[in-house]
């Protein structure tokens, strides 16, 4: 059978990093998602299909009418041996936390801005999150996604 994956985007979000470049592993990483501002644009898929994708994980999987705010705050950062960090921190998803870790590289793109790239595989039963079925429950999709971070932190004046 073929896989399908399908790549989702929240428009919406804030946070605040305190980044030390010397030590990074005195850095501090909060982020805040509006849960309702998740947008699907995929372009493998149909925009009406594209648009029932992002409602299904607005409306049911994230219910983000009862759940508005998905939130991460660090608590832990750890150079790893060869590249990057290692963020671990608490993830509140969907009305529960959980501790997760996140493999990340922060990079420097001038002295006032710094890329971040993060990823982090979740279980979607952890969050109490059912992962969803086909064909009269015949097909599953699998109990985990993979979270792909890319944000930019500009220098607070």
């Amino acid at each position: 059978m073929r896989r399908f994956k399908y790549f989702l985007s929240f428009e919406s979000f804030t946070g605040e990093l305190q980044y030390a470049s010397d030590h990074p592993e005195k850095s501090r990483l909060r982020i805040d998602i509006d849960a309702s501002s998740v947008v699907c644009r995929d372009s493998s898929l149909r925009a009406s299909k594209q648009q029932r994708l992002a409602e299904y994980v607005r409306d049911l999987a994230l219910n983000a009418a009862a759940h508005p705010s998905i939130q991460f705050s660090s608590y832990q950062i750890s150079t790893k041996a060869l590249r990057g960090l290692i963020v671990e921190g608490a993830l509140t998803l969907c009305g529960t936390t959980k501790a997760v870790k996140m493999n990340a590289v922060f990079s420097e793109r001038n002295a006032n801005r710094l890329d971040i790239e993060a990823d982090s595989l979740l279980k979607l039963s952890e969050f109490g999150i059912r992962a969803p079925s086909s064909l009269f429950g015949l097909m599953e999709t699998q109990d985990q996604v993979l979270v792909h971070l890319q944000m930019s932190a500009a220098r607070k004046i």
